[in-house]
């Protein structure tokens, strides 16, 4: 079984895919500025502040319902698709030194970005990027549902 992927008519020779470490570290980065966000918006449409508990002292809450947490859903969603769609990689994947290509090496447009991050859905689930995790570790080219279904590869940046 090949575990080279040459990009057709690219002379710098292989793409390395092999970057499941560096992918969750991308991840976790790019946490960052969407708790951030999210506790913004719980600040100014939400909940946010100590609450009294009877008998177990002070507690912190942190909640957002209604419709600024479908805005905040779809601006997290956004946040992908933008960055990635313009670079071709988040700020997490660009600390980590990665970005998103299509099979042949290249760029890839508008309608793979989209594919590719409406199924972080799937891959999300049922909690902590599970599906995710478990496809790239299973796949040969170390993709998750959104690569596969897109025709993508996460690589190391040239």
């Amino acid at each position: 079984m090949d575990t080279e992927l040459r990009p057709t008519g690219s002379p710098e020779g292989t793409l390395d895919y092999k970057v499941t470490g560096r992918r969750i570290v991308a991840a976790l980065l790019d946490l960052i500025p969407l708790v951030v966000l999210f506790v913004v918006m719980a600040a100014a449409f939400g909940d946010l502040g100590k609450t009294a508990d009877e008998g177990n002292g002070d507690t912190f809450r942190v909640s957002l319902n209604g419709w600024p947490f479908v805005l905040y859903i779809f601006l997290s969603w956004a946040y992908f698709v933008v960055f990635e769609r313009l670079t071709a990689r988040t700020p997490g994947k660009l600390l980590m030194g990665l970005k998103v290509v299509k099979l042949d090496g290249g760029r890839y447009d508008w309608k793979a970005v989209l594919l590719r991050n409406v199924l972080r859905i799937v891959d999300g689930l049922p909690v902590l990027y599970i599906v995710g995790l478990v496809t790239v570790a299973v796949t040969q080219r170390n993709q998750r549902l959104g690569d596969l279904a897109a025709g993508t590869l996460v690589v190391r940046a040239g």
